[in-house]
């Protein structure tokens, strides 16, 4: 732990580097009302970078927070403020405008987050722990080819081809495709695959396919993210590099958020902050998430959060985040049957 006095310098640091994105002169500190002379807190400076809490490019310059610095303030913090009621009645007001769909709410959760804390925003649409079969179809493609549709919960809409040893007419798959409707509608694929029923070869054919489709829909933990508000990163000083800002662009726009940055960040509960080189991504050592899950837990859920320079407004963030996950596990459990009445609205 840092002494009170090491702590407010430290916090005024870091406070003026998110304010000004320039390095913190001792001058600026001391006429925070410290008590105490510059020559004192060009002590505590130096102190402070010694243990890398700061970072100055030379003994009597400015100090810039570092990752440490950075994350002992984020834990100052003690889970951030609240969101003004003013603003909580505006955003419940906005999403009773929408109609109750999940993408309209995960599209209307990443705009008011990216405007609220002026940085980009993730959202993900709620996807079911587990997924289940709604409905199937089959699709004569030649004699012994069938395509294989399989709706699952949420109107996904999978496909895939089934091959068969004998030739099967359409009117034959028709009939198939209703006995297993019967038989597995609704369930999920650990149901379907131990069921124990009586099937004929074809049907047993078109069971480990439909079970294979569920199974790598289930592997995928969070869909797609919708994102908003990328501009705001890409006018803040630390990216006017362009090979930086196409580093993170190119990060953003592939598939590696979800596939690798997720599941990562999401493995604790409530509110987690990454700051800089907590990142996997190297595209992403200059950046902070503020992130959090969202939804019915073991049933159904996404994530939600906040992307920007590590010179981010990390309280504001916090509570927005926060107060946006709360309201988004509010909707998804309405939808889902599970809703209390936490939201204010």
């Amino acid at each position: 732990m840092l002494s009170e006095r090491k702590e407010k310098v430290l916090s005024i640091i870091v406070g003026e580097y998110i304010s000004r994105a320039s390095p913190v002169a001792s001058e600026t500190i001391a006429r925070k009302g410290l008590g105490v002379s510059a020559a004192t807190i060009r002590n505590e400076m130096a102190w402070l970078e010694e243990d890398g809490y700061i970072i100055r490019r030379h003994a009597s310059g400015g100090g810039v927070p570092s990752d440490k610095g950075y994350r002992y303030y984020v834990q100052s913090l003690a889970g951030g403020g609240e969101v003004p009621l003013e603003e909580q009645r505006m955003i419940s007001h906005l999403f009773h405008q929408v109609e109750a769909e999940l993408e309209q709410w995960t599209r209307l959760a990443a705009s008011l987050l990216a405007r609220m804390v002026r940085n980009m925003a993730i959202v993900t649409s709620p996807k079911a722990v587990e997924s289940r079969l709604k409905h199937l179809e089959l699709v004569a493609v030649q004699d012994f080819l069938a395509l294989l549709i399989v709706l699952l919960g949420e109107t996904r809409l999978k496909q895939q081809l089934v091959s068969f040893d004998e030739a099967i007419s359409q009117e034959g798959l028709t009939f198939i495709a209703n006995r297993l409707n019967a038989i597995f509608g609704g369930l999920t694929r650990s149901e379907i695959a131990s069921r124990g029923v009586e099937l004929s070869p074809a049907e047993e054919r078109v069971r480990k396919a439909v079970v294979h489709v569920m199974e790598g829909e289930d592997e995928q933990r969070y869909e797609e993210p919708h994102i908003e508000g990328l501009s705001h990163i890409l006018v803040q000083p630390e990216f006017a590099q362009s090979e930086k800002m196409l580093s993170l662009m190119e990060v953003l726009e592939s598939r590696r958020l979800v596939r690798s940055i997720l599941p990562g960040v999401l493995a604790g509960e409530g509110v987690q902050v990454i700051i800089g080189a907590e990142n996997r991504e190297d595209a992403m050592r200059e950046c902070s998430m503020v992130i959090t899950r969202y939804g019915v837990p073991g049933e159904v859920g996404g994530a939600l959060g906040v992307v920007g320079p590590t010179r981010m407004q990390y309280e504001r963030s916090i509570s927005v985040v926060r107060y946006m996950g709360s309201l988004m596990s509010y909707l998804v459990g309405e939808l889902y049957g599970e809703g209390q009445s936490r939201f204010r609205g």
